[in-house]
């Protein structure tokens, strides 16, 4: 009986973390999805010349950028502007990434997104084009192949949701952060 129960009380604490483990993933889902939809409806009012396509295996490339120039203590994180960055160990591809303050309201509705995603877009806009220059990284890979002369752009991206804290004279502070991460056109030859 003894037995029993250690076996009982083992599986069930199994079950426990994995549905806590969906459960984290779920929410991120949900994130990404909110500020899709916030980049696609309302960052580009009525012209719609982009079409913002969420695609969570960019994601570990947002969790790598964070770790490379976000996570360490002394590094200073920059918010709201578009950098480009060649990741150590990717060799032949280069990305751009773009850091916001999560918002404080339900993030996993587009509606709290909407801000952010209007500033992001206004930083993209620009950027997407199917070749980069032959001296750097310095375009959005469209991902669109249509030749049509109306067809939208589609730029993928990825994000990955991660926090920082900061203490400054015994104080602690934590700020959450979206890292979202485009990958960028390939150079020309």
């Amino acid at each position: 009986m003894k037995m029993a129960k250690k076996l009982l009380a083992l599986v069930l604490t199994g079950v426990m973390a994995v549905s806590m483990l969906t459960g984290c993933a779920l929410t991120d889902a949900a994130k990404a999805k909110a500020m899709e939809k916030a980049l696609n409806d309302h960052a580009q009012g009525n012209t719609q010349t982009i079409k913002y396509d969420y695609k969570s295996s960019l994601n570990s490339k947002a969790d790598k950028i964070w770790e490379e120039n976000g996570k360490a203590a002394s590094a200073t994180v920059t918010t709201n502007q578009l950098k480009s960055v060649s990741l150590t160990g990717v060799t032949n591809k280069g990305y751009f990434y773009y850091i916001v303050e999560q918002p404080k309201n339900d993030v996993k509705t587009y509606g709290a997104w909407v801000t952010d995603a209007t500033a992001l877009h206004n930083a993209v806009k620009d950027k997407v084009d199917t070749k980069s220059s032959a001296a750097s990284f310095d375009k959005i890979m469209n991902h669109n192949t249509s030749t049509a002369p109306n067809a939208k752009k589609k730029v993928e991206f990825g994000v990955s949701y991660v926090s920082k804290t900061v203490t400054v004279g015994g104080s602690s502070t934590t700020t959450k952060y979206a890292v979202i991460v485009f990958e960028a056109a390939p150079k020309t030859v």
